[in-house]
């Protein structure tokens, strides 16, 4: 993985975890580049959308 995609992954990363994001969406996350492919995180990511509703994201970031 080129060195900005392993940084935006990282920051993605630091991101979903400060919003509570659960352990199996941050593994996946951590494992673009590394152990997964891109295809193989899109699939993931889609799949794991598709079976949650979008949270309200604007409670969660309300101080």
């Amino acid at each position: 993985m080129a060195d900005i995609k392993a940084q935006i992954a990282r920051e993605i990363y630091k991101a979903v975890k400060t919003l509570g994001g659960d352990g199996v969406l941050l593994s996946t996350i951590g494992s673009y580049g590394d152990t997964l492919d891109d295809d193989d995180v899109l699939i993931l990511l889609r799949d794991w959308n598709a079976a949650r509703p979008a949270p309200d994201l604007a409670q969660k970031t309300q101080h």
